[in-house]
């Protein structure tokens, strides 16, 4: 493939071109860079437009170290969809990819980035809040991310997705059914929750002092957990316009964009550079809200397509300066007047 070409790798063919490792050092790398250099993101970080049937965001990134742009293109309705288009750093386009697979593996990396930087030394159990197609990449990276990790406690609202999510990983960590959120968490030195519940399904009361909640779902931590955590991290320095469980609890009136910013400490940018601590207190309670960010996208992305060109997949589309264009035979009758 010339460095010229443009690249669209369809739905599926970026599926299984990024492994775990290669998820959770990119994500790792693009977290450290966003806190050493700031100033990565689009501004605004996410740009929204919806019509009568969809909704779309697009959130845009830059990693000036792998000299790579690029944006997260979304569509949710129902013709849902999910491309990240790839720039270089003058701007050449250089691939427009499918990117739900890699959208989830990104999601999981950058949820065990978190505990990786603030859960206590040596924990073995964890707490797993849905079982979907994020939760699916989670026993991996977290796996490598917290090596003393024995024990996952999985909890979702549909007992058969608990049932096979256990039973597709009993290698390595093994994952166990709980009856509830609830009793998942209380089982848990870490609690993750990614579900798209649309009322609290774990409150304060269910967590243990000094334990780490990773927060991506939609609504499904109760707004008690707020005042439960002694600690408060984002993933971005930017909470004006918090979405998932942030977002739920300033709709029920507990809190405000305001008051979340406030409490923030150092965001996750910042303590993965080693700009500043992490966990101080291994008692602590800590709460990371973890908004999604367009950096590890552009991380994952980078890495898709630099396999696919190597193993030439997706379609190709040269980039050069189209030839020009050469008439032969007589003219059409339709433009015979303008000579």
């Amino acid at each position: 493939m010339d460095n010229l070409d443009f690249l669209i790798l369809r739905t599926g063919e970026a599926d299984g071109l990024v492994t775990a490792e290669e998820a959770l050092d990119a994500v790792a790398e693009a977290w450290r860079e966003h806190g050493a250099a700031r100033n990565l993101l689009s501004t605004p970080a996410t740009l929204s437009l919806a019509t009568p049937l969809a909704r779309f965001r697009v959130k845009g990134a830059v990693l000036p170290e792998s000299g790579l742009a690029g944006f997260r293109l979304m569509s949710e309705g129902e013709a849902s969809r999910d491309w990240f288009w790839l720039a270089d750093l003058e701007g050449r386009p250089l691939a427009l990819i499918e990117a739900r697979w890699l959208r989830s593996l990104r999601t999981a990396a950058t949820a065990a980035l978190a505990a990786k930087l603030l859960a206590p030394a040596g924990i073995t159990s964890a707490a797993v809040i849905g079982a979907g197609r994020i939760a699916s990449h989670l026993p991996g990276v977290l796996a490598l991310a917290l090596p003393g990790l024995t024990t996952l406690h999985v909890a979702a609202r549909r007992a058969e997705a608990v049932a096979e999510f256990c039973a597709a990983h009993q290698i390595g960590l093994a994952a166990t059914p709980a009856a509830s959120p609830a009793e998942a968490a209380r089982q848990a030195e870490l609690v993750i929750t990614l579900s798209s519940a649309e009322a609290p399904v774990v409150a304060a009361a269910d967590l243990r002092p000094g334990a780490t909640v990773i927060a991506l779902g939609e609504a499904d931590l109760a707004p008690d957990v707020l005042g439960w955590a002694q600690m408060l991290v984002a993933d971005g320095p930017d909470l004006s316009h918090p979405n998932g469980n942030a977002a739920a609890w300033i709709a029920a009136g507990a809190t405000s964009a305001s008051a979340l910013a406030e409490r923030a400490g150092p965001d996750l940018g910042l303590i993965a550079a080693g700009l500043a601590p992490g966990r101080a207190d291994p008692a602590a309670n800590v709460l990371a809200l973890v908004q999604g960010l367009a950096i590890g996208d552009l991380a994952l992305a980078a890495i898709a397509w630099r396999k696919a060109r190597l193993r030439r997949l997706g379609l190709r589309f040269p980039m050069g300066e189209a030839a020009a264009a050469r008439f032969r035979g007589p003219t059409p009758r339709r433009n015979r007047s303008l000579r």
